[in-house]
C-alpha cells in the first residue's frame, strides 16, 4: 500500500479511468461498478491531476536534458521512417478565483504532436500517382471540406465529441505507409515550450537518426518556425487535405453559381497539386485573381476575390512543402489525418459544452491522456517506477512518523 491508501495497481486504475472516461464522474462510476471501489468523482480528479503533474515534471526534466544536450535515444536502433504531425486544438477554460461556479468562460489553445514511425520502404516509384477517387467525387469532396472547415470554425459552434461520432470523410482515402508506433505530446503552453517538448520526445525515440524524417502540418504560421528551429533539414510537408479545402474554396468562389466550371477548375488544380506541379496550381489561381480583380480592403471573408487571393497566398507560402510525389516515394505521409484523429481522442476527454477547466488541471489531464494514447506502454510504465507519494485529498492516510 502506498501513502495514498491504495495499492499501486488500484492507483493505476484510478488514473486510467480519470484519463479515459469522458468525465471524472463517469470515471468514479466505472470504478465503483468494475473495481468495486467506492470513490468520489472529486477524489478521482485529485488523484488524476496529481499524477498528471508528476508526469509533467518528468516531461520538463527531459526538456531540460534536451536543452543541455544530455538527452539520449531510448533505443539503439533508430526508425527507418519517422514523421511528426503538428496541430492545435481548443479547450474551454474558466476563471480560477476560488469561487463556486463558472466565471469568465473562454476558449484557449492546446498544442498537440503525433509522433509516428512507419515500415514503408522508400522506393523509386510513386506508390499512388493518381489522386484518390474520393478527391474527385463531388459529394465526398463537399463533405470533406465541411468536416475540415467545421474544425477550423468558431469553437462554440463545433460539435462536441459526444455529438460527432461519424466516420471522418478524410479517413482511408490516401494510401498510407504502414504505421508502427504512435506517441503523443500535448500541452497548453506556448509554441516555444511545446517545440522543446516535441524535440525531447523525438530525441528519445531516435527520430533524429532516422534516414527519412518529416514534419507534417496544415501551413499554420507557427509550424514552420518550430520546424526550422528544432528539425532543420527534415522534409516539411503541407497537409494535402488542408490544401484541398483551399483549392475547392477558390474554385467555387471563382465560379460562384457555375458548378461545372468550378468543378473543372478544382479538378485541374487538384490533379496538378497531387502531381507536385505547383507552378500549374499557381498559374490557375493567378489567372482567376486577375479575372476577378484584387479584393477591396473592406471585402468580406466570403468575397470571391478575397477567397482566391488568400488561396493564392497560401499556395505561394507553402510551395516548398508540396512535392507530394517525392514524399510518397520516400514512404512519408502526405496528410495530417493522424494528428487530427489524435486531437479528436483528446477532445473526447477534455472538450464538451459543460466542461470548463482551470489551467493547472487541464495541463495535468492532458499529460495523463497523452500517456495512455501512446503505444509504447508509458501509461503503465510510469507506475512501475513511481516512488510512493504523500496523501492525496482530505482524509487519506498520513505517512508514518
Amino acid at each position: 500500500m502506498g501513502t495514498e491508501g491504495y495499492s499501486l495497481a488500484l492507483l493505476a486504475k484510478i488514473e486510467y479511468a480519470g484519463a479515459n472516461e469522458e468525465s471524472f464522474q463517469k470515471a468514479a462510476e466505472s470504478l465503483r461498478r468494475l473495481a468495486e471501489l467506492p470513490i468520489s468523482d472529486k477524489h478521482v480528479e485529485r488523484i488524476t491531476e496529481r499524477l498528471g503533474r508528476e508526469r509533467a515534471d518528468q516531461r520538463d526534466a527531459q526538456v531540460e536534458q534536451m536543452k543541455a544536450g544530455k538527452l539520449l535515444p531510448a533505443h539503439a536502433q533508430p526508425p527507418r521512417v519517422a514523421a511528426i504531425h503538428l496541430d492545435a486544438g481548443k479547450i474551454q477554460m474558466r476563471a480560477g478565483d476560488g469561487k463556486p461556479g463558472v466565471r469568465e468562460p473562454h476558449w484557449s489553445d492546446t498544442k498537440v504532436a503525433c509522433l509516428l514511425t512507419y515500415t514503408s520502404p522508400p522506393g523509386d516509384v510513386d506508390p499512388q500517382p493518381d489522386p484518390p477517387k474520393a478527391f474527385l467525387d463531388p459529394p465526398h469532396v463537399m463533405r470533406l471540406c465541411q468536416e475540415i472547415q467545421q474544425v477550423r470554425s468558431d469553437p462554440s459552434t463545433r460539435p462536441t465529441a459526444a455529438k460527432s461520432r461519424a466516420k471522418p470523410a478524410a479517413e482511408s482515402v490516401v494510401e498510407k505507409p504502414h504505421r508502427l508506433v504512435r506517441t503523443a505530446v500535448a500541452t497548453m503552453q506556448g509554441t516555444e515550450a511545446f517545440g522543446w517538448m516535441v524535440a525531447a520526445e523525438a530525441m528519445q525515440r531516435g527520430f533524429y537518426e532516422a534516414p527519412h524524417r518529416a514534419v507534417v502540418g496544415d501551413g499554420g504560421n507557427w509550424i514552420e518556425p518550430l520546424g526550422q528551429m528544432h528539425f532543420p533539414g527534415w522534409v516539411q510537408v503541407l497537409d494535402f487535405l488542408h490544401l484541398l479545402v483551399h483549392l475547392y474554396a477558390a474554385a467555387t468562389g471563382a465560379y460562384r453559381g457555375q458548378a461545372k466550371l468550378a468543378w473543372r477548375l478544382y479538378e485541374r488544380m487538384l490533379r496538378s497539386a497531387w502531381s507536385g506541379k505547383v507552378g500549374s496550381v499557381l498559374a490557375d489561381l493567378q489567372e482567376q485573381a486577375e479575372r476577378l480583380g484584387p479584393p477591396p480592403p473592406q471585402a468580406r471573408d466570403d468575397d470571391p476575390r478575397r477567397i482566391v487571393a488568400k488561396t493564392l497566398a497560401y499556395v505561394r507560402n507553402n510551395a516548398d512543402r508540396m512535392n507530394y510525389p517525392q514524399y510518397r516515394r520516400e514512404g512519408l505521409p502526405v496528410t495530417s489525418a493522424a494528428v487530427e484523429s489524435l486531437i479528436k481522442q483528446f477532445n473526447q476527454r477534455v472538450k464538451g459544452t459543460e466542461k470548463f477547466w482551470l489551467r493547472g488541471g487541464a495541463e495535468a489531464v492532458l499529460q495523463v491522456r497523452a500517456a495512455y494514447l501512446s503505444d509504447d506502454g508509458r501509461g503503465d510504465e510510469f507506475h512501475a517506477h513511481r516512488p510512493r507519494g504523500r496523501a492525496v485529498g482530505r482524509g487519506r492516510l498520513r505517512p508514518a512518523a
